[in-house]
């Protein structure tokens, strides 16, 4: 959409933050037809008058189309659900508004200017993400201060950019953009997402052998980490070409910092509950501002089926016994209700997880891979 060219984007899931994502775009000026396996999208002109942009539930959406809206000059006003609305985004707007964006509330009426971006790193790498889209339309440097959380999703950032002809470099406190773009080509293939695998993955090293197909190898995504994670439990990983192959082993409990792979945190304790011994989950302070506090969601989620897990200190601290089948509520949390579904389907007796369609937002075909790897469950 930013580079103004018609590009052709492949591999395109159609979760609810994409399609959030691509309505936007057409509220924006955009074209988006679908083809097989993906979308055709081209800017038009821009909207004259004020639009309104729904961003529903997704943080990322929110933070990343806030600086873009800023950068085109484009006078609107986003709207979405209550805890997405309750979510940080102070610091964001501050920044945008100390560089001529105007916004309140949630209403922008001003544009950018290029210059300098300061913003501190321990709160949301996606405000910085949303920076960087934002300076290919006018040029600047982004100044990160502090301690840069969630850094290899930056990192994912750069590498799209690059790929889109962005001449974007790191600095030893944040990154330069020069505004414009130099397609090389247009067509994009978004590679296989390490997050969503994650689940699959896991249920792998508790209950089976999962092979999953698709996935870079050698990818910046930071959740690919969770192949070291699974082999540091002790599970079986056999990694060729572009598949991966998990398969259970003897898993002992250990520390895990999540400060870097938050969307793993879930998934992560799920694991360990299978484990023999103590395993100790730190760096989840900002797992409370997520799409529901999330460090309540793992306790409550292991504890409802008799795993004792305790929150001391910034840790995550579990203590395993064979699970058991409980009631667990999903909390309108994608996350919650995927790891629940692997918890659940490992343990002794029968579960049920409330509000279990929150899976749509990130990995709608979900239990429809979980059915194919054995798993079974009725909607009710």
């Amino acid at each position: 959409f930013l580079s103004g060219e018609r590009v052709k984007v492949l591999n395109v899931g159609y979760s609810s933050d994409v399609i959030t994502t691509l309505t936007a775009l057409k509220a924006l000026g955009a074209t988006v037809e679908e083809v097989e396996n993906g979308v055709i999208i081209e800017r038009k002109e821009l909207p004259s008058g004020k639009v309104f942009l729904n961003m529903n539930d997704s943080g990322s959406s929110l933070r990343f189309f806030l600086p873009v809206v800023s950068a085109l000059g484009i006078h609107a006003e986003f709207l979405g659900t209550e805890r997405l609305l309750n979510r940080p985004i102070s610091e964001l707007v501050c920044v945008l508004n100390a560089h001529g964006a105007k916004v309140n509330n949630l209403e922008v009426n001003g544009k950018i200017e290029s210059g300098v971006y300061e913003i501190e790193g321990n709160v949301s790498s996606q405000y910085v993400t949303g920076l960087m889209l934002a300076l290919t339309v006018v040029g600047g440097e982004i100044i990160i201060k502090g301690q840069s959380v969630s850094a290899p999703y930056l990192e994912i950032t750069k590498s799209v950019l690059e790929g889109f002809g962005v001449d974007i470099t790191k600095t030893s406190t944040g990154y330069k953009i020069k505004k414009g773009y130099n397609l090389k080509s247009k067509e994009f293939i978004v590679e296989g997402d390490w997050s969503g695998s994650a689940f699959m993955l896991v249920a792998g090293a508790i209950g089976g052998s999962i092979t999953i197909k698709g996935l870079n190898l050698n990818s910046v995504q930071g959740d690919r980490e969770i192949l070291n994670v699974i082999k540091k439990f002790g599970a079986i990983v056999i990694e060729k070409n572009s598949e991966v192959t998990v398969s259970s082993g003897e898993l002992k409990g250990c520390e895990i910092c999540v400060e870097d792979i938050p969307d793993l945190a879930q998934i992560i304790a799920v694991l360990s509950a299978f484990a023999s011994g103590k395993t100790v989950i730190s760096g989840v302070r900002r797992l409370k501002d997520k799409e529901s506090n999330r460090i309540d969601a793992i306790i409550s989620e292991l504890n409802s089926c008799k795993v004792s897990a305790k929150y001391i200190n910034d840790e995550i601290v579990i203590e395993p016994s064979a699970p058991v089948g409980a009631e667990i509520y999903g909390n309108k949390d994608h996350r919650t209700v995927m790891s629940s579904a692997i918890l659940l389907s490992n343990s002794k007796g029968e579960g049920k997880i409330v509000g279990a369609e929150a899976h749509v937002k990130s990995y709608p075909e979900f239990f429809n891979d979980f059915t194919k790897l054995g798993g079974k469950y009725v909607e009710i």
